[in-house]
């Protein structure tokens, strides 16, 4: 049986970066409950340096924050962690395409707008954390799998010994698109992102992006995970109704 002190160390960490202290408490209070070791900090440098000392396996950090950006710091982390990268939730009131387009052009692996819900907040730092130290602390309800999981939802996941495709296109025999979108959403595809976060990422129409992917799985070369690493069965996910699915 494992002491209090190793279950301790074993929580996920969680750093939240934000001007708001009312914001920071009420997220602080919602990841304690739910078992998360959380520390604050109320402005980049402090966010920055307690990134850097703490090393929080998720970073959820607000884009407005006094002396240095959350894309300053969001770039910084990436720049100087190598390895030891933190999953990173960008939030802001800013909620516009081209917000969440260069945000996660900076680094980050998650873009949520505010207002957000409790429930969405703890879903995505559920989802960033190493699957290794979740068993420390509670799921959240919507973690539950669902029978038909929501296609934008999906994180796509490269199969293993397909690196080639990085100087070979699988697209080259399609007419789905041109060699250089179907590079850079393969590029884009990194085990982490959802499908909504890859046409945002990539600047390409999500019904262009729903016609890649379906390219992408009828050649073997990616798999779909659910937000638990799961693998999705394609069958579950109405391939004929993705371009829908995804303008929806």
């Amino acid at each position: 049986m494992r002491s209090i002190a190793e279950l301790e160390m074993n929580r996920p960490r969680v750093l939240v970066v934000d001007d708001s202290a009312s914001t920071c408490l009420l997220i602080a209070s919602a990841l304690q409950q739910k078992g998360y070791d959380v520390k604050i900090a109320h402005n980049g440098q402090d966010g920055l340096t307690k990134t850097i000392i703490f090393q929080p396996h998720c970073l959820i950090l607000d884009v407005l924050l006094p002396g240095m950006s959350g894309y300053t710091v969001c770039r910084q982390v990436r720049q100087r962690l190598g390895q030891r990268l933190p999953h990173i939730i960008l939030i802001s009131t800013k909620d516009t395409a081209l917000d969440q387009h260069y945000g996660l052009h900076q680094g980050a692996d998650r873009y949520l707008p505010k207002p957000f819900t409790e429930e969405t907040l703890l879903q995505a730092v559920w989802e960033g954390v190493p699957a290794t130290v979740r068993r420390a602390i509670s799921p959240p309800l919507s973690s539950t799998p669902t029978l038909r999981p929501a296609l934008w939802e999906l994180v796509p996941q490269r199969i293993a010994n397909r690196e080639a495709m990085r100087t070979s296109s699988p697209f080259a025999r399609s007419a789905a698109t041109t060699d250089e979108r179907a590079r850079r959403l393969y590029v884009a595809i990194d085990g982490r992102k959802t499908v909504a976060e890859l046409a945002a990422v990539t600047g390409l129409e999500t019904k262009d992006v729903s016609k890649l992917l379906r390219v992408l799985l009828q050649d073997h070369c990616i798999e779909l995970q659910d937000a638990e690493g799961q693998l999705v069965e394609t069958a579950l996910v109405s391939v004929s109704s993705w371009g829908n699915d995804l303008a929806g």
